[in-house]
């Protein structure tokens, strides 16, 4: 897993509502949205998170952006008021900021009637809901898009924010699937990118499954190459995080429900 190093203090601090992740220049002369540990010594669980779901998300072929580990330098925070070093202490996961992607509010400002015709891949608007509900990520929805648009790559969907997986974290208890009002499928934007016909159209029904299957099939492949590439200073154990995909996440009732869950959504729309 590549690492870079940052180089200066951060340029920007995200004001969000959840890990105030702070934007820095690193050593290979690019730009990277981190999020860091502020419990060092704990388990880093929302990096894993992050990491996790990203390399899920690039297998599922989603436009995530480039991400990496970072090690920030805690002097570059010194003086901060919302950073300290001791966040800094442990590798953080970096997402690398690109000046092309916009807010979804911003770019869906204009609600004209052929928006849908401004989207090169608007089925990626699918793929992200049900790859949220496989994930049970409890963290996009109608008032939380998590999303931003490349407005450079036709327009294309690009997920961000992860750390809400496995229902904010509650994976020893399995997973639960999303309430109506926690996916994109009941946000208005569904409604503007597709037809009701598009959506009850069986083909396009039937390559949305197999796709999922192939999809969370290849994770499973990979997840444990990707389980050891977890920084060893995020205190995670993999042995159990193995045993517990193996019990919630790859279990075949698990996936077939979500699924259903999702077509039974898309379903309610019109």
């Amino acid at each position: 897993m590549k690492i870079v190093n940052s180089i200066s203090s951060p340029d920007r601090i995200f004001e969000t509502s959840g890990s105030q992740p702070a934007l820095f220049l690193c050593d290979d002369f690019n730009y990277y949205v981190c999020k860091y540990n502020r419990h060092p010594g704990a388990e880093a669980k929302k990096l894993f998170h992050e990491f996790l779901a990203g390399h899920f998300a690039q297998i599922w072929n989603l436009a995530i952006p480039d991400f990496c580990l970072v090690n920030v330098d805690p002097s570059h925070v010194d003086g901060q008021i919302l950073l300290q070093p001791s966040f800094f202490k442990t590798l953080c996961f970096g997402s690398k900021y690109n000046s092309n992607f916009i807010e979804v509010d911003e770019f869906y400002a204009d609600m004209s009637p052929t928006i849908k015709s401004r989207f090169g891949f608007k089925y990626d608007f699918l793929k992200i809901a049900l790859f949220d509900i496989w994930l049970g990520n409890e963290d996009r929805s109608f008032n939380n898009y998590n999303l931003l648009i490349n407005i450079e790559n036709g327009n294309r969907f690009v997920p961000i924010d992860h750390d809400a997986i496995f229902n904010t974290g509650n994976l020893n208890n399995g997973i639960a699937l999303l309430s109506d009002n926690e996916t994109l499928i009941t946000t208005d934007l569904t409604k503007r990118l597709f037809g009701q016909k598009e959506l009850r159209e069986s083909e396009f029904l039937r390559n949305i499954k197999n796709e999922y299957y192939i999809c969370t099939s290849e994770c499973e492949k990979n997840a444990e190459i990707i389980l050891r590439t977890v920084p060893d200073d995020w205190n995670v154990n993999i042995a159990e995080y193995q045993n517990l995909f193996d019990k919630h996440l790859f279990n075949k009732q698990w996936k077939d429900d979500c699924l259903n869950h999702f077509q039974s959504l898309i379903q309610l729309q019109f």
